[in-house]
């Protein structure tokens, strides 16, 4: 009896080991955290600026927002942390590494950095800047960064030349559900805006997008003047310009 009895104990502890190393339907990822499943996508996708997927896109993970211009991403109702942190401070010196352009800083606190700049950053006011000028360069929040001293930004948004009394709020904003004059909120909570009749919508390539769709979830540069000095900041925006956020399927 105790053979048997064994013999069943063995057979258990097998399969268990077995569905265990099996892993379920989680993609593995660095550090045993569960990982995007690959995205099955069609033949045809759409083509803007920035990365092109090529084939059916099987073998590709995602695990970024993947949305068109005109479309939005969900929100999380428990993101209250910026889609985009920043560095700002004046330029010490300017040097060319590998086809990118580092500018180096000293911040507010006397600290150095340096601010990456690819063919990808998107400019709001001037792309010219020189020793002396005081910048501010905008790199995502969930970006991962080589742990040196001083440490090294990827930048998405660089402002240089901003004019006298204009104030610049990068985030990912979304519908303000309580309240009722149409706003939208940062990410953040701490800044709000409406748009009028003399707001200018474009895309970060200058294309006209004045139809954008105040429902959805988009990162956004908020250009703009006066505020309240409320919480949220709130503020009617002179222009805004839209990211772009890569590409998804076309239906």
């Amino acid at each position: 009896m105790k053979k048997y009895v064994l013999l069943l104990l063995m057979v258990v502890g097998v399969f268990a080991f077995a569905t265990v190393g099996c892993g379920g339907s989680d993609v593995p990822t660095p550090g045993g955290a569960p990982g995007a499943e690959p995205v099955p996508l069609p033949d045809v996708v759409e083509d803007l600026p920035g990365d092109v997927i090529e084939g059916d896109g099987s073998d590709i993970i995602f695990d970024g927002d993947i949305i068109l211009p005109g479309e939005g991403g969900a929100v999380d109702p428990n993101a209250i942390f910026p889609a985009f942190l920043f560095s700002r401070g004046t330029i010490e010196s300017i040097e060319d590494v590998n086809g990118l352009t580092h500018i180096h800083i000293e911040d507010v606190d006397g600290n150095p950095a340096v601010l990456v700049i690819s063919e990808d950053t998107v400019f709001p006011f001037s792309d010219s800047f020189d020793v002396g000028d005081t910048v501010t360069g905008w790199y995502l929040s969930d970006m991962p960064m080589i742990m040196i001293w001083p440490p090294q930004y990827n930048i998405a948004v660089l402002a240089a030349g901003v004019p006298e009394g204009v104030n610049i709020k990068v985030d990912r904003f979304h519908k303000w559900e309580d309240n009722a004059d149409g706003r939208m909120i940062s990410q953040d909570e701490m800044f709000a805006f409406s748009v009028d009749e003399n707001t200018e919508i474009i895309l970060e390539d200058g294309q006209d997008f004045s139809e954008f769709d105040f429902e959805l979830n988009r990162k956004i540069i908020v250009i703009y003047g006066i505020s309240t000095r409320s919480i949220p900041e709130l503020a009617t925006a002179d222009k805004l310009i839209v990211l772009f956020e890569g590409i998804m399927p076309l239906s």
